[in-house]
């Protein structure tokens, strides 16, 4: 692939909307499995939540890749970049088959632990049976995404994303309205999506092929294998311990009732989208700035860096204006219930300040683990999520009951703390480099 000039832009638009598509693949699941029976709905999101832990085992190849890979293409280092993408695509090929084999083969056993009601077990066992078929291919297009996202060319797999959530869509709705009939609707629903993923990842295959064929069929080194295994585990664990932390929250607020918990859902569904840009843009920091080291331009990294927290600023108030504004029309959509209202609205106020710590702690982290420096963010990302964003949640949110603002303002110190400690690592850090 030829080299290019990094622009924030034209990384992170793409990568938002990759990431938005993706989001989309459960989602069109679950709401055209609600127009066939709630129970599949039910069985379809549990299986769902399993299969995002699962997902982080890809993460770390797809993490690790990505710190390597822009190293090394700031070293204008072919030979290195061969290797690193032979490593990570027999690795992605490796944990993917591995994951479909034990997952399938023991997929009675999952659903039996995952402690689901038992007229859930049928339907989720069909589900995850159908859907553990595709997770080798969605770690190799992890892994394309990656490779693509290095080289400036995150275009592809988003353009690659939108066709194949078309394609899970319609096949769906063929689906319940009883034109696609092929193992009764719950596996046809799955059946679908692996299907759509596999057309993904052969898509993402190709076009590779076609426009650097000797990278993906380069050799690795052990040397490389290993640099990728031991810079992905903590980004991923990382990911592991946020969604372990937010399963606990989840349990915190539900002692609150079920008006609070509900609010909050219906919140962090515009919370969610609020976060993709500022995400994609700390995501495309953290690529443009290890090309900058690889290149030994430290300077550089340190001004893309900042450059990137202000267009995330930039970004989240514009968001942040249009929700304050709109934000309690838009909760309206799903209920008239005025307290839910209520307590939704003030949640999303004050999510929309965190967002902004948030946006700080993103880029900083990505920006430290792009000149390899993975560790200390995980370290602190466990310790002050655990401890204040956790711990703090529920002293504030019940043992004081200050309910959701508690438990929120637990949330906006524990981004605030993160930022100010992972700012304070990467200015000592670049000034080392330099």
């Amino acid at each position: 692939m030829e080299k290019k000039t990094y622009q924030v832009w034209a990384l992170a638009v793409p990568i938002a909307f990759e990431s938005f598509f993706q989001m989309l693949f459960g989602f069109a699941d679950t709401y055209v499995l609600g127009q066939y029976a709630d129970r599949a709905v039910a069985a379809a999101g549990y299986v769902n939540q399993f299969l995002s832990i699962v997902l982080l085992m890809f993460r770390v190849v797809a993490a690790g890749t990505s710190i390597l890979l822009a190293q090394a293409i700031g070293a204008d280092d072919d030979e290195k970049q061969g290797s690193i993408c032979g490593a990570a695509f027999w690795l992605a090929a490796v944990f993917g088959l591995t994951a479909f084999f034990v997952i399938f083969l023991l997929k009675d056993s999952i659903i039996y632990i995952l402690r689901m009601d038992q007229v859930l077990w049928k339907p989720a066992a069909e589900y995850l049976g159908v859907m553990s078929c595709g997770l080798f291919f969605q770690a190799l297009f992890a892994i394309f995404t990656s490779i693509f996202r290095s080289y400036g060319k995150a275009v592809f797999t988003s353009a690659i994303s939108i066709a194949a959530n078309i394609w899970n869509i319609v096949g769906d709705i063929l689906v319940v309205k009883g034109y696609l009939h092929i193992c009764g609707t719950v596996k046809d629903v799955a059946l679908v999506t692996v299907s759509a993923n596999a057309a993904a990842a052969v898509a993402a295959f190709a076009i590779f092929l076609m426009r650097d064929r000797d990278k993906i069929m380069g050799r690795p080194r052990q040397a490389d294998l290993r640099e990728i295994l031991r810079l992905g585990v903590p980004a991923a664990g990382e990911s592991c311990s946020y969604k372990c932390s937010q399963m606990a929250v989840t349990m915190i607020i539900g002692i609150l009732g079920t008006e609070a918990l509900t609010a909050r859902i219906y919140a962090m569904n515009f919370s969610y989208m609020m976060v993709l840009l500022p995400n994609s843009i700390a995501t495309a920091a953290g690529i443009i700035v290890g090309v900058h080291i690889g290149a030994d331009r430290p300077k550089e990294a340190e001004q893309t860096s900042y450059a990137c927290i202000r267009k995330g600023t930039a970004a989240v108030a514009v968001l942040g204006v249009v929700l304050a504004i709109f934000g309690r029309r838009l909760l309206g959509i799903f209920t008239d219930n005025e307290n839910i209202l209520r307590m939704a609205y003030i949640v999303l106020l004050m999510d929309i300040v965190t967002m902004f710590a948030k946006n700080v702690n993103l880029t900083f982290g990505n920006s430290l683990r792009a000149v390899g420096d993975v560790n200390y963010p995980v370290v602190i990302s466990v310790i002050s999520m655990w401890g204040i964003g956790t711990g703090l949640a529920w002293v504030l949110g019940c043992a004081l009951q200050l309910g959701l603002p508690g438990i929120f303002a637990a949330f906006l110190l524990d981004e605030a703390l993160r930022s100010y400690l992972l700012w304070h690592r990467w200015s000592g850090r670049i000034i080392r480099v330099r």
